[in-house]
């Protein structure tokens, strides 16, 4: 073998002493000993315990806000649906008194050509004054007795319901002898339609 090549392989590939394993431990410990130091130090565990309690503290209060708002939310939901369906079912008793059917018929009542259904329609229109007086809850066992009652009560149009209860009378003790015109027919409805709408029943 050759000289030279026995050399190159009997030589090592590194030599120890240029591994200087104290530098290496040396250099370990520089970079490693603060943050075992920092994890370590009573201090740090302090400002952690501060921090995560002023986060918890936050995140407690983000949280309670929350279910208030939440709660809230929900009360006003509910009121504002209450207050929906208030407002639809007064909507609804507003159409149903405009378009009152009994109170339709005695119009058309009074606008037929014959004088029977005129005399009709003011029998039909103080009946139904006396089922309204009676379900306001005034008391008497006639039109008249409910009436004086209601004068009580401070209705503006009550002398019109007083004046065309008593042609009603008159049609029905006089009969066909009882001289009535449409237009004077119309003039009782209209008393009586007076009265109603300020009782807000049609």
């Amino acid at each position: 073998m050759n000289p030279t090549v026995q050399s190159v392989v009997d030589k090592p590939l590194f030599t120890p002493q240029y591994l200087n394993m104290e530098y290496v431990f040396n250099k370990v410990s520089e970079y490693t000993t603060p943050i075992i130091n920092f994890i370590t130090d009573p201090h740090t565990w302090t400002v952690a315990g501060i921090v995560s309690a002023s986060l918890s503290i936050i995140l407690l209060a983000i949280i309670i806000f929350c279910i208030v708002r939440m709660v809230e939310i929900q009360v006003f939901d509910k009121e504002e649906i209450a207050h929906e369906i208030h407002t639809a079912l007064l909507k609804q008793k507003e159409r149903d008194r405009v378009s009152n059917p009994r109170w339709h018929y005695i119009q058309t009542l009074i606008e037929s050509p014959n004088e029977s259904d005129w005399r009709v329609a003011i029998i039909e229109a103080d009946s139904m004054l006396e089922e309204i007086l009676q379900e306001k809850g005034l008391s008497g066992s006639t039109v008249s007795e409910l009436l004086e009652g209601a004068k009580e009560s401070g209705y503006h149009s009550i002398q019109d319901a007083w004046d065309a209860h008593l042609v009603r009378n008159q049609i029905a003790h006089d009969g066909s002898e009882f001289a009535l015109s449409q237009i004077e027919g119309r003039r009782v409805i209209r008393m009586f339609q007076n009265f109603f709408e300020e009782l807000r029943v049609i």
